[in-house]
């Protein structure tokens, strides 16, 4: 496997982790209206989220104010878990 298909992988595996908490916590309506703000709003694809993460922090508390804080701390929780789960199967 290549550089490059790695880091889509791990871009790919990112926004899955991103998608799911927005789903649990914003419900499937609330996690559109989040992606269709980024695309109206800030240019942002969902695919581009993972390579994004600041932008995509930023715009979340923009349009969520201090509730972001709470998404923001779950994904990051939840990536950080998955990166320990990782690198202890290799």
């Amino acid at each position: 496997m290549t550089v490059r298909a790695l880091t889509q992988n791990k871009q790919h595996e990112t926004f899955k982790v991103v998608d799911r908490i927005l789903n649990q916590i914003l419900g499937q309506e609330g996690a559109q209206i989040i992606y269709e703000y980024l695309e109206n709003n800030h240019s942002m694809q969902k695919h581009e989220i993972a390579e994004n993460l600041d932008s995509f922090n930023r715009a979340l508390e923009e349009y969520l104010g201090s509730g972001a804080v709470v998404i923001e701390r779950v994904i990051m929780q939840s990536l950080e878990l998955r990166e320990l789960q990782e690198n202890k199967l290799i």
